[in-house]
Parts: structure tokens; sequence; C-alpha cells
């Protein structure tokens, strides 16, 4: 793992209320992986939005999150939906 290549799985309640946990996590990618500022807010804003609506959507009791970090971009992944910021 480094931050030009990373992949980790991070599995939440199913509760809206997990959406900020979510933000927090991806703060953290973007930070690792060296996002640019402006990307980055962007990045963490979209992130947000779709966790709320992941973790709001009926489903399993859990909802994994599935982060990939490349050369080009930084993604997450929730249910059928996918975030991700490019590296400047």
């Amino acid at each position: 793992m480094s931050p030009k290549e990373f992949t980790f799985k991070l599995t939440v309640p199913r509760d809206p209320r997990m959406a900020a946990l979510v933000t927090e996590v991806a703060g953290h990618a973007v930070s690792y992986a060296g996002i640019e500022a402006a990307a980055g807010a962007d990045f963490l804003t979209r992130v947000s939005a779709a966790a709320a609506v992941a973790l709001k959507a009926p489903g399993l009791p859990a909802l994994q999150v599935i982060v990939t970090g490349d050369a080009s971009s930084v993604t997450f992944a929730f249910d059928a939906a996918s975030v991700a910021a490019s590296r400047s």
C-alpha cells in the first residue's frame, strides 16, 4: 500500500448518521493520496451526498464501501454508485 496505489474496504451500519464517518474517511484518503485542495473539497461533498443516499436506501444491514487509489484517481464505491477524484 502506498499513496499512489491502495485498496481498502469500509463496512458501516446502514444508518444515515454514518455518512459523516464515511466523509471523514474520504478526507483521510484525500490527504493520503495528495489530492489538490479544491478537488479534494469537491470530492468530499460528492462522497458525503452519495453516502447519505446509499445509507438511506433499503438493503443489507451494513453498507460496504470500497476505496481504491491508483496513479490517476481515488474512488469510493457504494452499492451501485461510485465517486472519483482525479489526481492533479
